[in-house]
C-alpha cells in the first residue's frame, strides 16, 4: 500500500506544476550559453525589471535557503546582525547558511508570540547594546506565515 498523504511542510515536498514543467521542456530544446548568458535568463531578468520599474541585477536561486542567504549577504557585512524571532525560518531551518554566506553576520533572536515580531521586541534587541563588540543590527527579517502558523495582518 502506498502513502497518498500530502505534505505541506516545504515546497520541496511536491512536484513541479505542469506550466513550469512545460516551460522547462521548451527551454531544454536546442542549445544556449550557460551560466546566465542564455535567452531565458535574459527574458526573465527583463520581466523583473519591467515589473519593478527599475534597472536592477537579478540573481536566480535554486531554493529558499540559497535565496535567503543571498539576500541577507547582500545587505550585511561580518559585523552586522539580523533580527528575527526565535522561531524564524532563518533561525530554525537554514542550518547556519545565512550566517555562513554573509561572512558571519549574526542572527539575533527577539521574543515573539506565535513567531510574530513586534516593534517593541525589535527595539529591545536593536538597542540592547551599542558598543563595538556587539553585532550592529542591520536587517529585520519576518517569516510570513510564521513557522508556527502565525500570520501578520494589517
Amino acid at each position: 500500500m502506498t502513502d497518498q498523504s500530502q505534505q505541506f511542510a516545504s515546497d520541496n515536498y511536491s512536484g513541479i506544476c505542469p506550466e513550469a514543467w512545460a516551460a522547462m521542456e521548451q527551454a531544454n530544446k536546442g542549445h544556449q550559453r550557460a551560466y546566465g548568458d542564455d535567452q531565458w535568463t535574459a527574458r526573465a531578468s527583463d520581466d523583473f525589471r519591467r515589473l519593478f520599474e527599475t534597472d536592477c541585477e537579478v540573481f536566480f536561486a535554486f531554493n529558499g535557503t540559497a535565496a535567503n542567504s543571498l539576500a541577507l549577504s547582500s545587505l550585511c557585512q561580518s559585523y552586522h546582525s539580523v533580527i528575527c524571532s526565535e522561531t524564524a525560518h532563518v533561525e530554525t531551518d537554514e542550518c547556519g547558511a545565512p550566517e555562513f554566506f554573509s561572512n558571519g553576520s549574526k542572527l539575533l533572536t527577539a521574543r515573539s508570540a506565535g513567531g510574530k515580531l513586534t516593534p517593541e521586541s525589535i527595539r529591545e534587541v536593536a538597542l540592547k547594546r551599542q558598543d563595538i563588540h556587539y553585532p550592529k543590527p542591520r536587517v529585520v527579517t519576518l517569516t510570513q506565515a510564521t513557522e508556527v502558523g502565525g500570520v501578520y495582518q494589517p
